[in-house]
């Protein structure tokens, strides 16, 4: 068993109350107090100075939907560029080789498209 593992136990009706209270101050802090933000913030500034119309709470929410989905696509680690460097230097042979079958290359593509 592996002793850096930590359990935790809830008891009784305490621990069932500090779960739902856990759960309440989450669900507040990342989804109604945000949607709240967004809809209080596009009222107060788009919809006054730019004459677009008012949004509700349901519509904030879709707003915000849309932020964290693109915040995600945008944040997250999917392109990565690696570049590798080698210590051992070309020899002047293998570059002509490889010249040569590039041409060979061209050559071959070339024919095909006629």
């Amino acid at each position: 068993m592996n002793k850096n593992f930590k359990v935790f136990q809830i008891h009784g009706l305490s621990g069932l109350l500090l779960v739902g209270f856990i759960s309440t101050c989450l669900f507040f802090g990342f989804i109604i107090f945000p949607v709240w933000a967004v809809m209080t913030g596009w009222n107060a500034i788009i919809a006054n100075n730019l004459q677009f119309p008012i949004i509700n709470y349901i519509q904030a929410s879709l707003l915000w939907a849309i932020v964290i989905i693109s915040m995600y696509l945008i944040f997250r680690n999917s392109i990565s560029i690696k570049i590798h460097t080698s210590n051992e230097e070309i020899q002047d042979e293998e570059i002509k080789e490889l010249m040569q079958e590039m041409d060979e290359v061209k050559k071959t593509t070339s024919e095909d498209k006629f």
